[in-house]
């Protein structure tokens, strides 16, 4: 169902991203060893992994990095590794059916065991993370095949204390003929400051990255995913009502599920259906922006406010600052404004700034109210 509000598995679910999964099979099919996927929040990147991987049938593991910082506050190996496990445990039907013996490649990888409930590790006895890549590979090689494993928010990889996970990515690149490695990221800016691929001091200077981005929806298919997801319940939506909709949530192929979901299969009305995704949305938007603009909250709100009253400029915007909070140098002005980019919570296009994300404003907007 095109408006199930969890990740997608299958691609009859997956909406508009035919090209993209052509280019992500293609890196795949020619072996190149690191995939860089980014989009902004609730764009559907991890909809996109789990098809893309499901479909081409590689043997494969996912990892949400951002479930293991929120639920620690740190990225060890061993919550890694317990990641692993769980997925493997989740998805042992699926791998069956595809011809992967997960038992014989773990059987020979210290710390992990396959019972008949799943897959378990024993933190005391787990191997070096390089140890750990180079038995996927090795069991990759022997079967003639290449094991994928997939970083979500991969930017959250940066809180693993003394780990350095780019050094890792590097060496991997380097040395495992069998493997490719995939990061996702939201936080577009930060990821791509976590991986300094363009960086001569940084491990992954030099090295080959297949760069995919995923775009919003456009207007029109914005129009026709709503259409064929409503065909699929056999609803007939009024054509004014699409237009609202993709007008106020801006292609984001989140909001635009989570609308359809509420209008189609909840039998809200469309006025209820969108006040509550704005409700629902504004509720998981607020608390990542709250821990973005923690450091400095007055002039990053200061910032965003500017922004949403239609200044777009950075002067524009440094004026409407100073105004309201006083003197600020450019250089602390542009060093706030550049990370708000990184973060996603605005975008520069044109040397203009806009939020990223309609749901983003309406947050943006509740929080300056009730300062």
């Amino acid at each position: 169902m095109l408006f199930d509000p969890n990740p997608k598995s299958r691609r009859e679910d997956l909406f508009g991203r035919d090209e993209e999964i052509n280019m992500f099979t293609e890196s795949l099919e020619l072996g190149e060893r690191l995939i860089v996927v980014y989009g902004v929040r609730r764009v559907g990147k991890t909809s996109f992994i789990r098809v893309a991987l499901r479909e081409l049938k590689y043997p494969h593991v996912i990892i949400d990095v951002r479930e293991i910082y929120n639920t620690y506050g740190r990225v060890t190996k061993y919550h890694l590794y317990s990641k692993m496990a769980e997925y493997f445990t989740r998805n042992l039907d699926f791998f069956g059916k595809m011809g992967f013996k997960l038992r014989e490649l773990l059987r020979r990888i210290r710390g992990f065991r396959v019972t008949e409930l799943g897959v378990d590790i024993e933190p005391v006895s787990l191997p070096s993370i390089t140890s750990l890549l180079r038995r996927y590979d090795e069991w990759a090689s022997k079967h003639n095949t290449r094991f994928v494993i997939a970083f979500d928010e991969a930017q959250y990889l940066r809180f693993s204390g003394v780990t350095r996970y780019d050094g890792i990515f590097a060496w991997a690149v380097d040395n495992l003929e069998n493997l490719t490695i995939v990061v996702t990221g939201s936080e577009i800016g930060i990821l791509q400051d976590f991986l300094r691929l363009d960086d001569p001091k940084a491990p992954l200077f030099g090295r080959y990255a297949r760069e995919i981005k995923l775009e919003r929806f456009t207007r029109t298919q914005s129009i026709e995913f709503l259409k064929k997801g409503f065909s699929e319940l056999n609803i007939a939506i009024d054509e004014n009502e699409l237009h609202e909709v993709t007008s106020r949530l801006d292609g984001i192929p989140g909001w635009l599920t989570l609308y359809g979901y509420y209008r189609g299969v909840e039998k809200r009305s469309h006025i209820d259906a969108l006040e509550k995704v704005f409700e629902v949305g504004s509720k998981l938007t607020m608390e990542e922006l709250e821990k973005i603009v923690a450091p400095s909250r007055e002039r990053y709100l200061t910032i965003l406010e500017a922004i949403t009253r239609g200044a777009s400029t950075w002067r524009e915007i440094k004026t409407y600052v100073m105004y309201k909070t006083g003197p600020i140098t450019d250089k602390r002005f542009t060093d706030l404004l550049k990370k708000l980019v990184k973060y996603s919570i605005i975008e520069k296009r044109d040397n203009q700034y806009k939020i990223a994300d309609p749901l983003i404003e309406y947050s943006i907007k509740i929080m300056i109210s009730h300062t």
